[in-house]
């Protein structure tokens, strides 16, 4: 029992045990930085973002690879060694005999094992672990990015290393000058040196043992100090830690005007690190100086941060690349509103596309012959960020396949939200290049390829330098504009999907005019007002167009014609890009757009009204019965949904103070949205009141309610997320649709055999 009690005396009075106690006593800042790394790699936080892949997957240069890992475990180094340097600083001087050992910050840090440790065995298994289920048991794949990760944590170790321990180095010299400088600059400096050594001897705090590699060592009473190696032990390192400091802010400064550049553009867990590391060291460094009115000092530095990030240097318009800012700016008035709705407008607008569905019906009988009349299959697609735009394109890769290009050839019309009409957007473009000869098929992997790369890394990164560089201008066409995040977003997406890259919102006028591609018509909300901004390559105005319920009663007008509104502004000269992400911008994620109007028109996600795009869909429809009901055979329309339409009936929550709170953030909200859904449904149900022909609905499902581990609601797709993605065209419910498409094209399919 005596021996038992030794033993755990030994273990509580050692160097490790000690200072993890400290921290938690006095450091809980710092214990709060690896809570949040833990809480991201086992999905506590962050889960359906999709934020532990950022760790687990990451990619550096289109892929996840040796690199990609060595770029994250260097930065998990960075964070390390920020961790050690700090603990050092603020609780070295309290452990006197650390100043008879050769090395006091390497004893120190050495001994500083046990929280580290836990978090990268937890990282490691989880690594490992997830690897293998990916990979199917652990192979040469699996090991080179283990090796890539512990090279890139080994590799900020010996540089730190050198970094610490040469004594004749720019470094050592000036970091020594620096040392010596804060010692003696002002009285403050000094009383919090000197309060601080006196403070270590009223509250000397006991160690009886240390670690050295592969020793263990007793202290003995010889080994405390007095009060002037204590002084020294004070002085010692804060010229290192700011230097370094200095070295990851400029490191990170370079980054930032380098992101442009493919090779610069790290991993966004390494962005995540960096800025853990940099946070850091500023907390622990204000603890350091300024103990007594901490909490004092981080509030007026955020003040300070805040007035900073508002001068005109740091300043960023969210603005609308392609679009005139320097001209006069349209009015956002009522008045001039109601001028945009003029009836003749409407009727205009309405012979225009009556006209493109009149080319579009030529061509095709041209093409398919005149015995009978085309079908018309409008196609819509909800948001949900990359999952969403690679769901949404390898789905109408399917459908053309399966009705040999006939199904795409009667595409008339497309709509959506989010990151869907990002793949509806790219499929038209490609299928556009096949019928101009560019391309042989729309089934090249390198298409899935392009569609499912990351778009995260730059996001993340800008945002993070957004708030510590100056502005930049960037040049696009004939006009200058800030260069944010909105614009990495759009530089990123033009790198992944090159066919996109130059067009122009007026680009495919000509397109649709001749019905050559169907008419693709993005809604974003109007923040201002909460209705739809209708943007489209065509006068669309009649989507706007008010109905008369009544001689004394008409509806209001559900939104704005883009094109007609900013006219004057060059709207026809939108980066396409740019358009779409307006399509898609839900805030903190994406800037909120501005738009040339006075007061200024902010737009952001079409989500926020209408998640599938059916109710511009429908409007579409109904404006255009007349036509429809004479000229087609039949309407098909293909719903394509990242969630299953036989919602389930969540369970009632626990009636504790918390879950009063937290019920109408999260089942409110869920219970909105879903309302939102059953009343696109609603507007289904009319169109068999005035169409005559045939009706199909072909709903196709991710369904991310019931998969075990769904995609991420992210701009970034791991390897496994594909997978899953690709899985879920085989599901029992996408094949019963896809076999209803293959039925309504059997006839003209058998027909095409026999005459081949």
């Amino acid at each position: 029992m005596k021996n038992l009690i030794q033993i755990i005396s030994a273990i509580r009075f050692s160097l490790p045990v000690r200072l993890v106690v400290r921290q938690i006593r006095h450091h809980k800042t710092v214990l709060l930085f690896w809570l949040v790394l833990i809480g991201f790699l086992s999905g506590a936080i962050g889960k359906n973002l999709g934020v532990a892949f950022l760790f687990l997957e990451p990619e550096y240069m289109g892929e996840e690879s040796f690199w990609s890992l060595f770029l994250v475990g260097s930065a998990l180094g960075m964070f390390l060694f920020a961790y050690s340097i700090i603990i050092y600083i603020n609780e070295s001087y309290r452990f006197h005999f650390l100043a008879f050992t050769n090395h006091p910050f390497f004893t120190l840090a050495f001994n500083n094992f046990i929280i580290p440790s836990i978090f990268i065995i937890w990282y490691y298994y989880d690594f490992i672990s997830y690897h293998n289920s990916l990979h199917g048991g652990f192979n040469f794949e699996v090991f080179d990015k283990i090796l890539g990760l512990t090279t890139g944590i080994f590799f900020v170790f010996l540089i730190s290393a050198t970094y610490f321990f040469a004594n004749r180095t720019i470094v050592h010299r000036y970091s020594r000058k620096l040392e010596k400088g804060i010692a003696q600059s002002s009285k403050h400096n000094r009383k919090v040196i000197i309060s601080k050594a006196k403070e270590s001897f009223k509250d000397k705090q006991r160690a009886d043992s240390y670690l050295v590699p592969f020793r263990a060592f007793k202290v003995n009473s010889e080994m405390y100090g007095d009060f002037r190696q204590v002084i020294k032990v004070l002085n010692q390192h804060h010229g290192k830690l700011l230097l370094f400091q200095v070295f990851v802010f400029l490191m990170i400064a370079v980054l930032g005007f380098l992101e442009g550049n493919v090779w610069f553009q790290i991993p966004a867990g390494a962005t995540v690190l960096l800025i853990f590391s940099l946070g850091l060291m500023v907390m622990g460094a204000l603890r350091f100086w300024f103990r007594q009115s901490s909490i004092l000092t981080v509030a007026v530095a955020m003040v300070i941060f805040l007035a900073y990030n508002e001068m005109d240097l740091f300043k960023t318009e969210n603005q609308a690349f392609g679009m005139n800012y320097e001209t006069e700016e349209a009015l956002y008035t009522h008045e001039a509103l109601h001028q945009l709705q003029k009836q003749e407008y409407h009727i205009q607008d309405k012979q225009a596309a009556i006209r493109q569905l009149d080319n579009w019906k030529a061509a095709y009988q041209a093409k398919y012959g005149t015995e009978e009349k085309p079908r018309a299959v409008l196609v819509t697609a909800s948001g949900g960020g990359l999952r969403s735009a690679f769901w949404t394109f390898r789905v109408l890769q399917c459908l053309d396949s399966i009705s040999h290009g006939r199904m795409t050839d009667e595409m008339r019309f497309m709509s959506g939200a989010s990151g869907g009409t990002f793949g509806l957007a790219y499929f038209r473009e490609l299928y556009m290049r096949r019928q101009m000869g560019e391309i042989d098929s729309l089934m090249n992997p390198r298409f899935q390829e392009n569609i499912s790369q990351d778009i995260l890394n730059r996001i993340i990164f800008k945002k993070f330098t957004d708030l510590i560089l100056p502005n930049r201008k960037v040049s696009f066409g004939n006009n200058k504009y800030d260069w944010e995040t909105g614009y990495s977003f759009d530089q990123q997406i033009s790198q992944n999907l090159p066919e996109l890259a130059q067009r122009r919102l007026g680009d495919y006028a000509e397109y649709e005019e001749l019905g050559k591609i169907p008419l693709l018509v993005l809604s974003p909300t109007i923040l201002n007002q909460g209705r739809q901004l209708f943007i489209s390559s065509s006068p669309i105005s009649y989507l706007t167009k008010p109905n008369q319920v009544s001689n004394q009663f008409e509806t209001r007008s559900k939104g704005i014609e883009f094109r007609r509104m900013f006219k004057d502004q060059e709207a026809d000269s939108l980066w396409m890009i740019t358009a779409l992400r307006m399509n898609a911008t839900f805030p903190l994620v994406l800037p909120v757009v501005e738009l040339p109007s006075k007061p200024r028109m902010e737009i952001m996600d079409a989500g926020a009204i209408d998640n599938y795009g059916t109710t511009t869909a429908m409007k579409y429809l109904f404006e255009m019965k007349e036509w429809f009901a004479e000229n087609t055979s039949s309407i098909v329309y293909v719903q394509i949904r990242d969630n299953v339409r036989e919602d389930p009936i969540k369970k009632n929550s626990k009636k504790d103070i918390l879950n009063e709170f937290l019920t109408p953030l999260g089942g409110g909200v869920y219970s909105m949205a879903q309302a939102k859904d059953l009343g696109s449904d609603f507007l289904l149900e009319f169109l068999d009141e005035w169409y005559p022909g045939i009706i199909e609905v072909v709903p196709v499902v991710y369904p991310k309610e019931i998969e075990r581990d769904p995609a991420s609601l992210s701009w970034h797709l791991t390897l496994r997320e594909k997978r899953n993605i690709e899985k879920s065209l085989f599901l029992t419910y996408n094949q019963q649709s896809f076999l209803a498409v293959s039925e309504l094209y059997k006839s003209h399919l058998l027909a095409k055999i026999k005459k081949d």
